[in-house]
């Protein structure tokens, strides 16, 4: 079993597609499936997909990126990966590691370009590992990674508009109000097209309690309650779960915890940049729907409803139901229990944590997570269920080569 405790900071631990038919399709691959049970590409130490993974986070954490925006880097990143992963087979002709860093590197650099020259250092010290291979090789991994990153790109055009959207909220009892000076965080997220569901509206989300009901002064009584009691540890959970901007973003620790677990259960190049693929793209279509709704239902922080509630933790600018952090990381864990089931206790217990932590932070309701895990559990489970049909399989005991 892997030894890994979520008090341990996952995205630091490692070096610095399912639906798979819509990323692979698009570009004429979709007959390159991989399987837990066919011959392995050869794993490299480190793993490009695992250095990769690293270097996405930096990147989502220096710029900083919101976490619509990260999710979005995530996707592309690793979906990227696994075409050009897919689409070399065998092949020795063209180098595997460069055609990942110049595709990783493209797709990245767009992402966040004031991260260029970093990016370039990874990209640098990835093409001179051992296994990188001859010049020609190292070419024509450059030709296809940018091929595939610009081809990217450019069938996800829309997810800009989408992030740099505008609204006019509107205001009333109960309503989120945005921060004074700030902008809302993405208001139009909710426009990004999903890449499994047939629109963001394909899952409903439920309205919240109605204001003033006995669920909704119960959930807030909880918050208050919290907030007059709040113990060193629970400071201590909500602290840890921040992921606010300028972290990696809750989708980001789950990557941190996706690379640790191929890792650990010695899975090919192909296969990591499989997993990685479902889950960020179960994670920003889970996101996806929590933001269609948070603009929808408006709804007020529980600070903005009792203003004597206090929040050791700072106060993300978009509105409370339903929760990001609980969405994405009952997407994140669903996709993994599947390929690692039996790591599904311990991923679990994680969402649970993670959902918790909002509440003792004071920027939740306890409905607002609730509903989130439900909703993250359902996107996660019409992703995996997906893959048997790819060819794919979970990984029950970690692979001896």
């Amino acid at each position: 079993m892997p030894t890994l405790s979520p008090h341990t900071p996952r995205p630091s631990r490692v070096r610095a597609a399912a639906v798979i038919p819509y990323g692979l399709a698009l570009l004429g691959l979709a007959g390159c499936a991989d399987s837990a049970g066919t011959a392995p590409i050869p794993v490299y130490a480190p793993m490009a997909t695992v250095v990769w993974s690293a270097e996405a986070r930096r990147v989502v954490t220096a710029t900083p990126l919101t976490s619509p925006a990260a999710t979005r880097a995530y996707a592309l990143q690793s979906l990227a990966q696994r075409i050009v992963l897919a689409r070399i087979g065998d092949t020795l002709l063209t180098s595997r590691r460069a055609a990942m860093g110049y595709a990783s590197s493209r797709v990245l650099t767009a992402m966040a370009p004031t991260q260029a020259a970093a990016i370039q250092v990874t990209l640098q010290s990835e093409l001179r590992q051992p296994t990188a291979g001859t010049p020609a090789a190292l070419a024509a991994g450059k030709t296809l990674g940018e091929f595939i990153a610009d081809s990217l790109l450019r069938l996800r055009a829309s997810d800009t508009t989408a992030l740099l959207g505008a609204v006019t909220l509107p205001t009333g009892q109960g309503i989120w109000v945005s921060a004074a000076g700030k902008a809302p965080v993405n208001p139009r997220w909710g426009d990004a097209r999903p890449w499994l569901l047939s629109s963001a509206d394909a899952i409903t989300v439920p309205p919240p309690p109605a204001l003033n009901s006995p669920a909704f002064l119960t959930a807030l009584a909880e918050v208050r309650q919290i907030s007059d009691t709040r113990t060193s540890a629970q400071v201590a959970i909500a602290n840890y779960w921040f992921y606010g901007l300028g972290t990696p973003t809750p989708p980001g620790y789950w990557n941190g915890v996706a690379s640790d677990l191929c890792v650990h259960y010695q899975v090919s190049e192909l296969q990591c940049a499989t997993i990685l693929t479902t889950m960020n793209q179960a994670v920003m279509d889970a996101g996806i729907v929590t933001w269609v709704a948070k603009y929808r239902y408006l709804l007020a922080r529980p600070y903005q409803m009792d203003p004597a509630i206090t929040m050791p933790i700072t106060l993300s600018n978009h509105p409370s139901y339903p929760s990001a952090h609980s969405s994405y990381s009952s997407a994140a864990a669903a996709v993994l229990s599947w390929y690692f089931p039996r790591e599904q206790p311990l991923l679990e217990s994680w969402v649970k944590e993670a959902s918790v932590s909002r509440i003792y932070g004071g920027v939740h309701y306890r409905f607002d997570c609730d509903v989130s895990e439900a909703l993250g559990r359902q996107v996660g489970a019409l992703f995996v269920a997906t893959l048997p049909a790819a060819g794919l399989k979970p990984f029950q005991t970690i692979v001896r080569r």
